[in-house]
Protein backbone atom coordinates (compact mmCIF):
# COMPACT_ATOMS: atom_id res chain seq x y z
CA UNK A 1 0.00 0.00 0.00
CA UNK A 2 1.46 3.31 -1.07
CA UNK A 3 -0.08 6.19 0.91
CA UNK A 4 1.95 8.98 -0.60
CA UNK A 5 -0.96 11.38 -1.05
CA UNK A 6 -2.09 10.91 2.55
CA UNK A 7 1.44 11.54 3.82
CA UNK A 8 1.69 14.67 1.67
CA UNK A 9 -1.58 15.99 3.12
CA UNK A 10 -0.44 15.07 6.64
CA UNK A 11 2.80 16.94 6.16
CA UNK A 12 1.00 20.10 5.12
CA UNK A 13 -0.91 20.01 8.43
CA UNK A 14 2.05 19.47 10.74
CA UNK A 15 4.89 21.37 9.09
CA UNK A 16 6.33 24.30 11.01
CA UNK A 17 8.38 26.66 8.87
CA UNK A 18 11.72 28.26 9.55
CA UNK A 19 12.18 31.63 11.24
CA UNK A 20 12.29 33.26 7.82
CA UNK A 21 8.86 31.81 7.05
CA UNK A 22 7.22 32.41 10.42
CA UNK A 23 7.00 36.06 11.45
CA UNK A 24 5.57 35.32 14.90
CA UNK A 25 8.40 33.00 15.89
CA UNK A 26 11.00 35.35 14.43
CA UNK A 27 9.59 38.20 16.51
CA UNK A 28 9.55 36.09 19.69
CA UNK A 29 13.18 35.09 19.16
CA UNK A 30 14.34 38.60 18.39
CA UNK A 31 12.45 40.05 21.35
CA UNK A 32 14.58 38.08 23.81
CA UNK A 33 17.85 38.62 21.92
CA UNK A 34 17.29 42.38 21.70
CA UNK A 35 16.37 42.51 25.39
CA UNK A 36 19.54 40.68 26.38
CA UNK A 37 21.72 42.96 24.26
CA UNK A 38 20.16 45.99 25.91
CA UNK A 39 20.64 44.64 29.42
CA UNK A 40 24.29 43.78 28.75
CA UNK A 41 25.21 47.07 27.05
CA UNK A 42 27.02 48.39 30.13
CA UNK A 43 28.82 45.12 30.91
CA UNK A 44 32.53 44.59 30.26
CA UNK A 45 34.61 41.44 30.06
CA UNK A 46 36.08 41.00 33.59
CA UNK A 47 39.26 42.98 34.28
CA UNK A 48 39.14 44.71 30.88
CA UNK A 49 37.52 47.69 29.20
CA UNK A 50 36.26 45.42 26.42
CA UNK A 51 32.48 45.45 26.00
CA UNK A 52 30.66 42.17 26.53
CA UNK A 53 29.03 41.45 23.18
CA UNK A 54 27.54 38.45 21.43
CA UNK A 55 26.11 37.33 18.12
CA UNK A 56 22.98 35.27 17.62
CA UNK A 57 22.98 31.78 16.14
CA UNK A 58 19.82 29.90 15.13
CA UNK A 59 19.83 26.22 16.04
CA UNK A 60 17.52 23.29 16.59
CA UNK A 61 14.63 22.27 14.36
CA UNK A 62 14.09 25.77 12.97
CA UNK A 63 17.65 25.99 11.67
CA UNK A 64 17.42 22.40 10.39
CA UNK A 65 13.96 22.95 8.88
CA UNK A 66 12.50 19.88 10.61
CA UNK A 67 10.03 21.55 12.99
CA UNK A 68 6.41 20.53 13.58
CA UNK A 69 3.51 22.58 14.88
CA UNK A 70 3.37 21.91 18.63
CA UNK A 71 0.39 20.86 20.67
CA UNK A 72 -1.27 23.69 22.61
CA UNK A 73 0.88 26.25 20.75
CA UNK A 74 3.82 25.55 23.11
CA UNK A 75 6.51 26.69 20.71
CA UNK A 76 10.08 25.67 21.55
CA UNK A 77 12.51 28.24 20.14
CA UNK A 78 16.20 27.26 20.06
CA UNK A 79 18.78 30.00 19.79
CA UNK A 80 22.36 30.55 20.88
CA UNK A 81 24.36 33.57 22.02
CA UNK A 82 28.03 33.36 20.99
CA UNK A 83 29.98 35.78 23.19
CA UNK A 84 33.12 37.41 21.87
CA UNK A 85 35.33 36.03 24.63
CA UNK A 86 37.82 33.24 25.27
CA UNK A 87 37.30 30.59 27.93
CA UNK A 88 40.01 32.21 30.06
CA UNK A 89 38.33 35.61 29.96
CA UNK A 90 35.05 34.55 31.53
CA UNK A 91 34.13 31.67 33.83
CA UNK A 92 31.33 29.68 32.18
CA UNK A 93 29.10 29.63 35.25
CA UNK A 94 29.58 33.32 36.03
CA UNK A 95 28.66 34.34 32.48
CA UNK A 96 25.67 32.01 32.38
CA UNK A 97 24.53 33.30 35.78
CA UNK A 98 24.88 36.89 34.57
CA UNK A 99 22.63 36.17 31.60
CA UNK A 100 20.18 34.31 33.85
CA UNK A 101 19.99 37.21 36.32
CA UNK A 102 19.49 39.78 33.56
CA UNK A 103 16.63 37.81 32.01
CA UNK A 104 15.09 36.97 35.38
CA UNK A 105 14.38 40.64 36.15
CA UNK A 106 11.09 40.36 34.27
CA UNK A 107 8.63 38.68 36.63
CA UNK A 108 5.96 38.05 33.98
CA UNK A 109 7.79 34.91 32.85
CA UNK A 110 9.70 31.96 34.27
CA UNK A 111 13.46 31.65 33.78
CA UNK A 112 15.22 28.34 34.42
CA UNK A 113 18.91 27.58 34.67
CA UNK A 114 19.34 24.24 32.89
CA UNK A 115 22.40 22.16 32.12
CA UNK A 116 22.73 22.99 28.39
CA UNK A 117 20.90 26.33 28.30
CA UNK A 118 18.77 28.97 29.98
CA UNK A 119 15.06 28.45 29.37
CA UNK A 120 12.68 31.41 29.33
CA UNK A 121 9.02 30.42 29.56
CA UNK A 122 6.28 32.85 28.56
CA UNK A 123 2.65 32.78 29.66
CA UNK A 124 1.28 32.96 26.12
CA UNK A 125 2.50 29.49 25.21
CA UNK A 126 6.09 29.45 24.04
CA UNK A 127 9.56 29.17 25.51
CA UNK A 128 13.06 30.01 24.38
CA UNK A 129 16.04 27.73 25.02
CA UNK A 130 19.06 30.03 25.00
CA UNK A 131 22.48 28.37 24.85
CA UNK A 132 25.49 30.40 26.00
CA UNK A 133 28.70 30.04 23.99
CA UNK A 134 32.20 31.44 24.03
CA UNK A 135 33.67 32.28 20.65
CA UNK A 136 37.10 31.25 21.94
CA UNK A 137 38.96 32.33 18.79
CA UNK A 138 36.39 30.57 16.53
CA UNK A 139 36.64 27.35 18.59
CA UNK A 140 33.13 27.53 20.05
CA UNK A 141 32.42 26.20 23.56
CA UNK A 142 29.11 25.93 25.42
CA UNK A 143 28.58 26.92 29.06
CA UNK A 144 27.58 23.56 30.52
CA UNK A 145 26.18 22.67 33.93
CA UNK A 146 23.30 23.41 36.27
CA UNK A 147 23.32 26.34 38.67
CA UNK A 148 23.84 24.12 41.71
CA UNK A 149 26.20 21.60 40.10
CA UNK A 150 29.59 20.98 41.65
CA UNK A 151 32.22 23.38 40.36
CA UNK A 152 33.96 20.64 38.35
CA UNK A 153 30.69 20.07 36.45
CA UNK A 154 30.26 23.73 35.50
CA UNK A 155 32.62 24.25 32.59
CA UNK A 156 33.14 25.19 28.97
CA UNK A 157 32.50 22.24 26.62
CA UNK A 158 33.65 22.32 23.03
CA UNK A 159 30.56 22.51 20.83
CA UNK A 160 29.88 22.70 17.11
CA UNK A 161 26.27 23.87 16.59
CA UNK A 162 26.90 25.18 13.07
CA UNK A 163 28.54 21.91 12.02
CA UNK A 164 25.59 19.95 13.42
CA UNK A 165 23.11 21.93 11.32
CA UNK A 166 25.32 21.47 8.25
CA UNK A 167 25.69 17.71 8.96
CA UNK A 168 21.91 17.34 8.94
CA UNK A 169 21.60 19.35 5.72
CA UNK A 170 24.32 17.25 4.08
CA UNK A 171 22.15 14.12 4.19
CA UNK A 172 21.94 14.51 0.41
CA UNK A 173 22.68 17.05 -2.29
CA UNK A 174 19.63 15.80 -4.17
CA UNK A 175 16.63 18.06 -3.47
CA UNK A 176 14.05 15.24 -3.50
CA UNK A 177 16.07 13.10 -1.11
CA UNK A 178 16.73 16.01 1.23
CA UNK A 179 13.03 16.87 1.25
CA UNK A 180 12.03 13.29 1.97
CA UNK A 181 14.47 13.11 4.88
CA UNK A 182 13.17 16.32 6.49
CA UNK A 183 9.57 15.21 6.11
CA UNK A 184 10.27 11.79 7.61
CA UNK A 185 11.88 13.50 10.61
CA UNK A 186 8.68 15.48 11.06
CA UNK A 187 6.59 12.30 10.89
CA UNK A 188 8.77 10.67 13.55
CA UNK A 189 8.43 13.73 15.76
CA UNK A 190 4.64 13.47 15.50
CA UNK A 191 4.91 9.83 16.55
CA UNK A 192 6.96 10.94 19.55
CA UNK A 193 4.42 13.64 20.44
CA UNK A 194 1.56 11.11 20.45
CA UNK A 195 3.26 8.25 22.30
CA UNK A 196 5.44 9.91 24.92
CA UNK A 197 4.58 12.07 27.86
CA UNK A 198 6.24 15.48 27.80
CA UNK A 199 6.90 15.28 31.53
CA UNK A 200 10.41 14.67 32.79
CA UNK A 201 12.87 12.76 30.60
CA UNK A 202 10.40 10.12 29.46
CA UNK A 203 10.44 11.30 25.86
CA UNK A 204 13.53 10.85 23.68
CA UNK A 205 15.21 14.11 22.71
CA UNK A 206 14.12 15.31 19.28
CA UNK A 207 17.73 15.89 18.23
CA UNK A 208 18.32 12.19 18.91
CA UNK A 209 15.51 11.19 16.57
CA UNK A 210 16.85 13.60 13.95
CA UNK A 211 20.34 12.09 14.24
CA UNK A 212 19.06 8.51 14.09
CA UNK A 213 16.97 9.32 11.02
CA UNK A 214 20.02 10.95 9.41
CA UNK A 215 22.23 7.97 10.27
CA UNK A 216 19.75 5.51 8.77
CA UNK A 217 18.09 7.46 5.98
CA UNK A 218 17.44 5.46 2.82
CA UNK A 219 15.58 7.00 -0.09
CA UNK A 220 12.55 5.26 -1.58
CA UNK A 221 11.30 7.38 -4.44
CA UNK A 222 7.73 8.62 -3.89
CA UNK A 223 7.30 6.32 -0.91
CA UNK A 224 7.44 7.84 2.57
CA UNK A 225 6.06 4.69 4.18
CA UNK A 226 8.90 2.44 3.01
CA UNK A 227 11.47 5.02 4.07
CA UNK A 228 9.88 5.29 7.52
CA UNK A 229 9.88 1.51 7.92
CA UNK A 230 13.54 1.34 6.99
CA UNK A 231 14.48 4.12 9.45
CA UNK A 232 12.35 2.66 12.26
CA UNK A 233 13.88 -0.80 11.85
CA UNK A 234 17.36 0.70 12.01
CA UNK A 235 16.40 2.77 15.05
CA UNK A 236 15.34 -0.45 16.73
CA UNK A 237 18.73 -2.00 15.93
CA UNK A 238 20.46 0.90 17.73
CA UNK A 239 19.34 -0.58 21.06
CA UNK A 240 21.30 -3.25 22.90
CA UNK A 241 20.48 -5.51 25.84
CA UNK A 242 22.09 -4.65 29.16
CA UNK A 243 22.86 -8.12 30.47
CA UNK A 244 22.84 -6.97 34.10
CA UNK A 245 19.57 -5.05 34.17
CA UNK A 246 17.97 -7.10 31.35
CA UNK A 247 16.72 -3.86 29.85
CA UNK A 248 17.28 -2.37 26.43
CA UNK A 249 19.73 0.55 26.41
CA UNK A 250 20.68 3.04 23.72
CA UNK A 251 23.70 5.26 23.14
CA UNK A 252 23.46 7.65 20.18
CA UNK A 253 26.24 10.21 19.92
CA UNK A 254 26.25 13.71 18.55
CA UNK A 255 28.17 13.56 15.26
CA UNK A 256 30.09 16.71 16.29
CA UNK A 257 31.61 18.01 19.51
CA UNK A 258 30.91 17.45 22.36
CA UNK A 259 29.87 14.01 20.98
CA UNK A 260 27.70 13.27 24.01
CA UNK A 261 25.04 10.58 24.14
CA UNK A 262 21.92 12.52 23.13
CA UNK A 263 19.76 10.29 25.34
CA UNK A 264 21.85 10.85 28.48
CA UNK A 265 18.85 12.05 30.50
CA UNK A 266 16.84 8.85 30.05
CA UNK A 267 16.87 6.21 32.78
CA UNK A 268 17.19 2.53 31.90
CA UNK A 269 13.46 2.06 32.40
CA UNK A 270 12.77 4.98 30.05
CA UNK A 271 15.21 3.62 27.47
CA UNK A 272 13.53 0.22 27.66
CA UNK A 273 10.14 1.88 27.18
CA UNK A 274 11.57 3.78 24.21
CA UNK A 275 12.62 0.47 22.67
CA UNK A 276 9.16 -1.04 23.11
CA UNK A 277 7.55 1.95 21.42
CA UNK A 278 9.98 1.80 18.49
CA UNK A 279 9.24 -1.91 18.17
CA UNK A 280 5.50 -1.15 18.08
CA UNK A 281 6.15 1.60 15.52
CA UNK A 282 7.84 -0.83 13.16
CA UNK A 283 4.98 -3.33 13.46
CA UNK A 284 2.28 -0.69 12.87
CA UNK A 285 4.01 0.80 9.84
CA UNK A 286 4.36 -2.66 8.32
CA UNK A 287 0.72 -3.45 9.08
CA UNK A 288 -0.31 -0.30 7.22
CA UNK A 289 1.86 -1.23 4.25
CA UNK A 290 0.39 -4.72 4.12
CA UNK A 291 -3.24 -3.54 4.27
CA UNK A 292 -5.33 -3.92 1.11
CA UNK A 293 -7.84 -1.31 2.28
CA UNK A 294 -6.61 2.26 2.04
CA UNK A 295 -9.12 3.33 4.69
CA UNK A 296 -7.94 0.69 7.16
CA UNK A 297 -4.30 1.53 6.47
CA UNK A 298 -5.01 5.17 7.29
CA UNK A 299 -6.74 4.17 10.53
CA UNK A 300 -3.61 2.26 11.55
CA UNK A 301 -1.46 5.30 10.83
CA UNK A 302 -3.81 7.51 12.82
CA UNK A 303 -2.96 5.39 15.83
CA UNK A 304 0.72 5.97 15.04
CA UNK A 305 0.71 9.69 14.27
CA UNK A 306 -2.55 11.06 15.66
CA UNK A 307 -5.85 12.30 14.23
CA UNK A 308 -4.18 14.79 11.92
CA UNK A 309 -3.27 11.91 9.64
CA UNK A 310 -6.03 11.97 6.98
CA UNK A 311 -8.59 9.23 6.52
CA UNK A 312 -9.29 7.91 3.06
CA UNK A 313 -12.88 7.52 1.84
CA UNK A 314 -11.71 4.60 -0.28
CA UNK A 315 -12.59 1.47 1.69
CA UNK A 316 -11.98 -0.85 -1.24
CA UNK A 317 -8.90 -2.94 -1.75
CA UNK A 318 -6.23 -1.49 -3.99
CA UNK A 319 -6.62 -1.72 -7.74
CA UNK A 320 -3.52 -3.88 -7.88
CA UNK A 321 -4.96 -6.40 -5.44
CA UNK A 322 -8.38 -6.46 -7.16
CA UNK A 323 -6.83 -7.16 -10.55
CA UNK A 324 -4.93 -10.27 -9.52
CA UNK A 325 -7.11 -13.41 -9.93
CA UNK A 326 -4.36 -15.63 -8.53
CA UNK A 327 -0.94 -15.43 -6.93
CA UNK A 328 1.86 -15.50 -9.47
CA UNK A 329 5.29 -17.00 -8.96
CA UNK A 330 8.66 -16.54 -10.59
CA UNK A 331 10.80 -13.51 -11.36
CA UNK A 332 7.92 -11.48 -12.79
CA UNK A 333 5.88 -11.58 -9.57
Amino acid sequence: MNLQKEFEDFHQKIRLGTYDENKKLREKRDLLIDELKDKLKDENVPNTTKKLTFTKIDQGSYAMNTGIKPKDDDYDIDVGAIFDITNEEYDSHKLKKLVFDKLNLNHKRTVKYNRPCITVEYADGYHVDLAIYSKNNEDIHIAWGKENSKQENKLWYKSEPKKLTKWVADVSSDADKYQQYRRCVRFIKKWKEKHFSSDGNNAPASIGLTIQARNHFYYYKDNYLDTLIYIAEKMKSDFYLNTESRKMNIDVRLPVEPRKNVYYKMSEIQQDNFYEKVEALVESLKDARNEDSRNKACKILRKVFGDEFPLSDDDDITECSKSLPFVTTGNSA
